[in-house]
C-alpha cells in the first residue's frame, strides 16, 4: 500500500508540471491571437480626427446616448468627404454605431472599445512618431468630455 502512495506522490508533480506547460501553452495562443498584426479585429485609423471619432462612438456606446450617435455618424460622414478615414475604417464605425441602434449596447460598447484597442501599435508606417506623442497628448488632455 505504502509502495502505490508512493507513486502517487511521484505522479503529482509530473501532472502539476504537465498542467502548467499546458496553461501556458494556451494562454500563449491567446496572447497570440490578440497582439499578433494580422489578428486584429479593425483598420488602423488615418487621422487624428477619426481617433477622435473613435472616442465619441466609445463614449456614446458606454452612456447609450442616441444622440451622440448622431455626432459619430455626422462626424464619419464628413471624415470621409474630407479623405480622412478609409472605406474600411468607415465601415467600422458604421457597423458599431449599427449594433447600437439596433439596442445591443453592451456589443456595441465592447467593439468600440477592441476597435481602439487594435490602434495600439497601429497606423499607417509613414506615421511620424511625433505626431503620435502629440496624438496621445491632446485624447489625455480632455479626460473628461463624452462622459
Amino acid at each position: 500500500m505504502s509502495g502505490n502512495h508512493s507513486d502517487d506522490d511521484d505522479d503529482r508533480p509530473r501532472s502539476n508540471a504537465r498542467w502548467l506547460v499546458g496553461a501556458l501553452a494556451v494562454l500563449t495562443v491567446a496572447l497570440l491571437v490578440v497582439w499578433w498584426p494580422g489578428c486584429r479585429q479593425y483598420p488602423p485609423v488615418s487621422s487624428r480626427e477619426s481617433l477622435g471619432a473613435m472616442k465619441l462612438l466609445y463614449s456614446a456606446c458606454n452612456t447609450r446616448d442616441p444622440a451622440r450617435l448622431d455626432r459619430v455618424e455626422r462626424t464619419v460622414e464628413a471624415l470621409a468627404r474630407d479623405g480622412k478615414v478609409t472605406p474600411a475604417e468607415r465601415e467600422s464605425f458604421e457597423r458599431i454605431v449599427a449594433t447600437a441602434r439596433a439596442g445591443d449596447w453592451d456589443k456595441a460598447e465592447d467593439a468600440a472599445f477592441k476597435f481602439a484597442q487594435d490602434q495600439v501599435g497601429a497606423g499607417p508606417a509613414d506615421h511620424d512618431p511625433h505626431d503620435r506623442a502629440h496624438d496621445d497628448k491632446k485624447l489625455k488632455a480632455k479626460p473628461g468630455k463624452g462622459k
